[in-house]
């Protein structure tokens, strides 16, 4: 019985034995599978953060192209009216060089009404030499004009005691465009 006993006691300790790993096994499973859910739930949760994340960079951007875009789309557009106010202005200074005489007298009287002051000279440009003879001469004070042509394709400088007026008609296109600009855009572009 001596062997018997020892073999019984054998079995009970691998038994319990068994038992005791079982309940590790089981306890370890049990373990583990806390911290595969565990696992899973963060891999969840950062995923959807990444999701959240890549979305609103993928707005960030869109937005952003939707910007550029928008700006491209307006500066193409001022360009096309800046284009259209310099042909605007351009066909203005065609139309000025063309003047009849009679109209580029009374314009340049009336500049040198404004402008002008006793004994001041007149350099008019090539071209406008003979109709500045004419308005020189009605004008209600003393001006002279200058034996040298301006360096002007039209109108004249006007020189006076310590100032040169430039009154070409390039000039006088400049003043009117720095003034009138915004209303001709206006017409234009309604």
């Amino acid at each position: 019985m001596g062997n018997e006993s020892a073999a019984n006691l054998i079995d009970r300790i691998l038994a319990d034995a068994k038992e005791a790993a079982d309940r590790i096994l089981a306890d370890a499973e049990t373990s583990a599978s806390g911290i595969r859910q565990s696992r899973d739930a963060e891999i969840a949760k950062k995923a959807e953060q990444t999701e959240r994340e890549r979305k609103q960079q993928i707005g960030v951007i869109l937005n952003g192209c939707r910007t550029r875009a928008e700006l491209d789309g307006r500066k193409e557009t001022l360009r096309a009216k800046r284009v259209l106010l310099d042909g605007v202005f351009s066909e203005a200074y065609n139309r000025m060089l063309a003047l009849p005489n009679e109209k580029r007298e009374a314009l340049f009287r009336s500049i040198l009404q404004k402008e002008a002051n006793e004994n001041d000279v007149v350099a008019p440009a090539k071209v406008d030499r003979e109709v500045l003879k004419r308005t020189i001469s009605g004008l209600p004070f003393s001006v002279k004009l200058a034996e040298k042509d301006a360096d002007a394709e039209a109108g004249f400088i006007l020189y006076g005691d310590g100032y040169e007026k430039d009154c070409s008609m390039k000039a006088i296109l400049r003043e009117l465009r720095d003034a009138e600009e915004t209303n001709v855009a206006k017409i234009l572009f309604r």
